[in-house]
C-alpha cells in the first residue's frame, strides 16, 4: 500500500489567480467529465476523470486533488463514500482510500494477474466492509484492515455492476439479470453459493442491470436499455414486481440514508424520493443552463450536483442554483497548443495513430489569468456539430493575443476569432482557397508571423496558405513531396522563413520574398532522407522548432537531427543544408542522442534549452547545445500523466511548460523565462520570504544570461549566479548553506553584454 499525505501539496484555491511555485506542476483536467459525487461531514467531493473538486463545506475553500498531489492514476471511475472515508475506484482497479487528510492505496485489484475487464464499477457498505463491484467479481474490502477478505463470484461471469445490501441479502446487478445470496453465507466466492432472481416478469430475467438499490423494504432496481429514453426503475416489495418509472433515461440513482431519500439522476432532472415512493423535490433546470447530472447528494436542504456541463453545482430548486467549481477546459482531450504573451490556447481535438478521425467536438481552450474559455459547437453559431470535430492545429496572434485560429481534420475548416471571445471568420473551400483532400480539410499546423498573416498547412496541391489582415489569401506549391501529403508541422524562423514538416514528405524550407502576391521571388529546398539532400533520419516529420542562435532543431519518426546553419539554404549545393544527429559517448563508442526515439515535440524556453517530447518515452529538457541533460520526466519518475507526448510549449513570461500528451494536458514550471534585455520589470517571487517558505525564491525579467549577486545591505555576496534565459532561482541560503536570517537583502542584476541593470530587494522575515 502507499500512503500520501495530500493535504500539504494541494494546488492553489480555483479561485486565486497566482500561476504555480518554481518547479511545481499541475494537471489541467476537465470538471465537465464528472464520474460522480460524494460527501463527508466537511466537504463535497465531485469526481472527474482525470482529477476531484473538494468543496469545504466550512471554510468555503475549493481544492483539487490529481496525481500530482495524492491521487494514484487518471480515469477515476467512481467515487463513494462512508463513514468519513472517501473511495476513488479506477478503470483499470486501482482503489485509493481518502481518510483524515491521507490518500491510501489498494493496488491489488489493478495488479491481480488475471485478465478481463478490472473497472470498478460501484461501492456497497455494510459496517466495516466494502463490496467493490469490478470486471473481475464482487470484491470484498475490510475497511479497518485495509485489506481484500474475498471475491464473491455470483455467476459464471465475472462482470459484477452494482451490489446492494437489503434484509441481510446481498442483491448484484450484471449484465445477465439479479443474483442474491444472504451476506453470513459461507463460501460465496463459489456461484454455486448464489441463486439468480427469477421470481421476475420473462423480459426481465436475463437483462442488464447496472443499478441496485435497497430503499427501506423496497429494492430498487434500474432496467437499461441501449435505447435512449427507454430505461426502466423497477422495485420489488413483498416479493412483488413494481414499475416505478419507465420511459426515461436514468444515468444513477443513489439512496442518501442521512436524509432518508433517493436521488434519481436522469438525462436532464434530478428528482429526490421519499421512503413511499413519492417524488419530492424536481430539479429540471438551472437558472443559468439545462441540467446534466451525473450524480447528486442532498446536503442541508440543499442539492449538490456533479452536473457533466455545468461541473459543480448547488441547487435549492430550479429556480435558485450557483455553479461551484467549473473553470476547467471542455474535456481532458489535448493535441495541439500555442502560447503567446500568457494566453494559451489548446486545440482538443486528435487522430488516431493511423491519422483517421477520433471525431471529438471538445472545439479549443483558452487559458488566461487562470481562467478558462470553452469554445465549441455548444456556444459558437459558426461550428456545426455535424461537421466541426477534429480541431488539431491552433495559433495566437502575437500582436493582439485576443486573435487566435484553430483548424481541423474534418470539413470544419478554419476558423478565427479576433475579440477573443467569438468566432468572426470561417473559412472553408467555398470562400477560400482551402482544399479537401481525401473527403477531409485537413489542417494540419499554423502561424502568425510578424505582419499578423496568418499561415497554415493545408493537404492539397498547394499546402502552405496564408491569410493576410486585410481580408487576402494567397496559396503556395512547395513541391512535389509536399503534394496531398499529411501536413504535420509548421514555424517560421527569425528570417521568415517558413518551414513546413510532412509525413512522408521531409521538411521543406520556403521563403516568399516578402512578396505575397507575386510569386517569381519564392524559394524553395526540400530536405530530405538523401545524404548531402538533408541527411534526415526519416522523411515522417513531427517536430520543428528554430531556438535562438538560428539553428532548426528537427523532430522525426526516427530520431533528432539540427540544422546548424541556414546560410546556404537555397543555394542547392551538394551537402549545403545536411542535418546532423547530436553524438554522446557511451561505452566508448559515439551514439545518437534519442537514438531512433519518434520525436513528437520541440519547444526552446527562455534559456534556448530545448524540450523534447517523445511518443513513448517521456520528456526531456537538454541544454543550449544538447549535450547536458537537465530534467527527464517520464509518468513513472515525475507527474507527468503520460509518456507519450503530442506537443510541447512554453509561457515564455512565467516559465511553465505545458504538455499535450494523450492522457490531457499537464504543465511545469521551469526556472527559464524570455529575457529582457531593459530589465524593465525585474520581479521577485515570494516576497517577503516568510518563515514557513521553504521552495526556491524566483527572480524575472533579467537579460539573457545576466550575471546575478544577492547581497546584504553591507554588500557581503551570499549568492551569485547567471540567469536562465531571464530568470534566476535561490534557495533563500548564504554560500555557507545557512537559511538567510531576517532582513533586506539586494538583488544586483546587469547585462554581460549590453548596458542593461537593475537592482531589487528581497525581504526575509523569520
Amino acid at each position: 500500500m502507499r500512503k500520501f499525505l495530500f493535504f500539504a501539496l494541494l494546488l492553489s484555491n480555483a479561485y486565486s489567480f497566482a500561476q504555480i511555485g518554481m518547479n511545481q506542476w499541475r494537471v489541467h483536467f476537465s470538471a465537465f467529465t464528472a464520474k460522480g459525487i460524494c460527501e463527508t461531514s466537511d466537504a463535497v467531493y465531485m469526481a472527474c476523470a482525470n482529477g476531484i473538486i473538494k468543496y469545504d463545506t466550512e471554510d468555503n475553500s475549493l481544492q483539487d486533488i490529481t496525481p500530482i498531489n495524492g491521487l494514484s492514476e487518471l480515469s477515476i471511475s467512481k467515487i463513494a463514500s462512508h463513514n468519513n472515508i472517501v473511495f476513488i475506484g479506477y478503470a483499470n482497479g486501482n482503489l485509493d482510500v481518502l481518510k483524515n487528510n491521507t490518500v491510501t492505496n489498494i493496488p491489488w485489484i489493478k495488479a491481480a494477474d488475471v485478465g478481463g475487464d478490472k473497472t470498478i464499477f460501484n461501492f456497497c457498505f455494510d459496517g466495516n466492509l466494502a463490496y467493490v463491484s469490478t470486471g473481475l467479481g464482487l470484491i470484498v474490502y475490510d475497511i479497518e484492515k485495509n485489506e481484500i477478505k474475498d471475491t464473491y463470484y455470483p455467476y459464471n461471469n465475472p462482470l459484477i455492476y452494482d451490489a446492494t445490501i437489503h434484509q441481510d441479502t446481498i442483491f448484484v446487478g450484471t449484465p445477465n439479470g439479479i443474483y442474491c445470496a444472504h451476506k453470513d453465507q459461507p463460501y460465496l466466492n463459489d456461484f454455486n453459493n448464489w441463486r439468480k432472481k427469477t421470481n421476475l416478469p420473462e423480459s426481465m430475467v436475463d437483462k442488464k442491470i447496472p443499478i441496485i438499490e435497497s430503499f427501506g423494504d423496497r429494492l430498487y432496481f434500474l432496467l437499461d436499455s441501449d435505447t435512449f429514453n427507454l430505461d426502466t426503475i423497477i422495485y420489488i416489495k413483498d416479493n412483488i414486481t413494481n414499475y416505478f418509472e419507465y420511459d426515461i433515461d436514468v444515468k444513477d440513482f443513489y439512496v442518501d440514508k442521512d436524509d432518508n431519500v433517493m436521488l434519481v439522476n436522469k438525462y436532464a432532472s434530478v428528482q429526490s424520493l421519499n421512503i413511499e415512493g413519492t417524488y419530492l423535490e424536481l430539479i429540471f433546470q438551472y437558472p443559468f443552463k439545462s441540467v446534466a447530472p451525473v450524480g447528486s447528494v442532498l446536503r442541508d436542504g440543499q442539492f449538490w450536483i456533479a452536473d457533466s456541463e455545468s461541473g459543480l453545482v448547488k441547487a435549492l430548486n430550479s429556480w435558485s442554483a450557483q455553479t461551484i467549481y467549473s473553470n476547467g477546459p471542455a474535456t481532458d482531450a489535448a493535441f495541439k497548443l500555442d502560447i503567446q504573451y500568457g494566453k494559451a490556447v489548446i486545440a482538443g481535438g486528435g487522430l488516431t495513430p493511423n491519422r483517421a478521425n477520433i471525431f471529438d467536438r471538445s472545439g479549443i481552450y483558452v487559458f488566461e489569468d487562470e481562467n478558462w474559455t470553452n469554445l465549441n459547437f455548444r456556444n459558437q453559431e459558426e461550428m456545426d456539430f455535424d461537421v466541426d470535430w477534429d480541431f488539431i492545429s491552433v495559433a495566437v496572434n502575437p500582436n493582439n493575443t485576443n486573435e487566435f485560429a484553430f483548424g481541423s481534420f474534418s470539413l470544419g475548416g478554419l476558423k478565427i476569432v479576433k475579440d477573443g471571445k467569438d468566432i468572426v471568420e470561417a473559412y472553408d473551400p467555398e470562400n477560400s482557397n482551402i482544399e479537401i483532400n481525401g473527403g477531409q480539410i485537413s489542417i494540419g499546423d499554423m502561424k502568425y508571423d510578424q505582419d499578423g498573416n496568418l499561415w497554415i498547412l493545408n493537404a492539397g496541391i498547394e499546402p502552405l496558405k496564408v491569410f493576410t489582415p486585410d481580408g487576402n489569401n494567397y496559396s503556395f506549391s512547395l513541391g512535389a513531396s509536399a503534394r496531398n501529403r499529411p501536413p504535420i508541422r509548421l514555424i517560421i524562423d527569425q528570417n521568415n522563413v517558413k518551414w513546413a514538416g510532412f509525413a512522408g514528405g521531409g521538411l521543406i524550407a520556403f521563403d516568399d520574398g516578402g512578396t505575397l502576391a507575386d510569386q517569381s521571388d519564392d524559394q524553395i529546398h526540400t530536405l530530405t532522407t538523401a545524404e548531402g539532400f538533408g541527411n534526415l533520419p526519416n522523411a515522417n516529420i513531427l517536430s520543428v522548432a528554430a531556438d535562438a542562435d538560428g539553428e532548426i532543431w528537427i523532430g522525426t519518426a526516427e530520431g533528432l537531427v539540427i540544422l546548424y546553419s541556414t546560410a546556404n539554404l537555397f543555394s542547392n549545393e551538394y551537402g549545403a543544408v545536411d542535418a546532423n544527429p547530436i553524438l554522446i559517448r557511451v561505452d566508448s563508442e559515439n551514439e545518437r542522442l534519442f537514438g531512433t526515439s519518434s520525436i513528437t515535440a520541440i519547444a526552446i524556453d527562455g534559456g534556448n534549452r530545448k524540450w523534447i517530447g517523445t511518443a513513448s518515452a517521456g520528456v526531456f529538457c537538454i541544454s543550449e547545445d544538447g549535450k547536458e541533460e537537465i530534467y527527464n520526466f517520464t509518468a513513472e519518475n515525475s507527474p507527468l500523466i503520460s509518456n507519450s507526448i503530442s506537443d510541447i510549449q512554453v509561457d515564455q513570461l512565467s516559465g511553465e511548460v505545458y504538455f499535450a500528451t494523450t492522457n490531457g494536458l499537464v504543465s511545469f514550471r521551469s526556472d527559464a523565462t524570455l529575457a529582457d534585455p531593459e530589465f524593465s520589470e525585474v520581479t521577485v517571487f515570494p516576497n517577503p520570504v516568510r518563515p514557513e517558505f521553504s521552495g526556491p525564491i524566483t527572480i524575472q525579467g533579467l537579460g539573457y544570461e545576466s550575471d546575478v549577486k544577492i547581497t546584504d545591505i553591507s554588500g557581503n555576496v551570499l549568492y551569485q549566479t547567471v540567469s536562465n534565459g531571464g530568470t534566476v532561482i535561490w534557495n533563500g541560503k548564504t554560500l555557507y548553506g545557512d537559511r538567510a536570517q531576517s532582513g533586506v537583502y539586494l538583488v544586483w542584476t546587469g547585462s554581460v553584454t549590453g548596458k542593461g541593470k537593475n537592482v531589487a530587494k528581497i525581504l526575509f522575515i523569520n
